[in-house]
């Protein structure tokens, strides 16, 4: 599983961050880019043609919105959603662990093993539901 290829949907409402971390992301010939938007009402309507293997959501920017967005992204796709944080509380860990969210990642790691987290979340998604590796 470790050489399959994961499609992504990045969510970043700050121009800044979602162009560093898509080039950051770029960069690893194991996952591809099927779209890079500010909000989560953008992914929603991607995510009505796109089937990515991982969502990337970006939650600080959102405030106490997030979880619901992770809600709302949820019922769109059986992708795993993986909340960005550049710092994680107890308090917003479980409202986006309530909201669906798979597991998180930190923003600030180094490249390798920020991708590295990714392509694991999804091959364990995809482990857990086979039929979505057939589609």
């Amino acid at each position: 599983m470790s050489d399959a290829h994961v499609s992504v949907l990045l969510v970043d409402e700050r121009d800044d961050a979602r162009t560093t971390l898509a080039r950051r992301l770029e960069k690893d010939a194991r996952l591809s880019l099927i779209g890079v938007v500010a909000a989560p009402e953008d992914a929603v309507q991607l995510l009505r043609v796109a089937r990515p293997d991982a969502v990337l959501l970006d939650v600080h920017g959102l405030n106490s919105s997030g979880p619901l967005a992770c809600m709302r992204l949820r019922r769109l796709t059986t992708a795993p959603l993986i909340v960005l944080v550049s710092f994680m509380t107890p308090e917003l860990l479980e409202a986006v662990r309530g909201a669906s969210a798979a597991d998180y990642v930190l923003k600030n790691v180094d490249s390798e093993r920020l991708t590295s987290a990714i392509i694991k979340i999804a091959a364990a998604a995809r482990l857990s539901a086979p039929e979505r590796s057939s589609a």
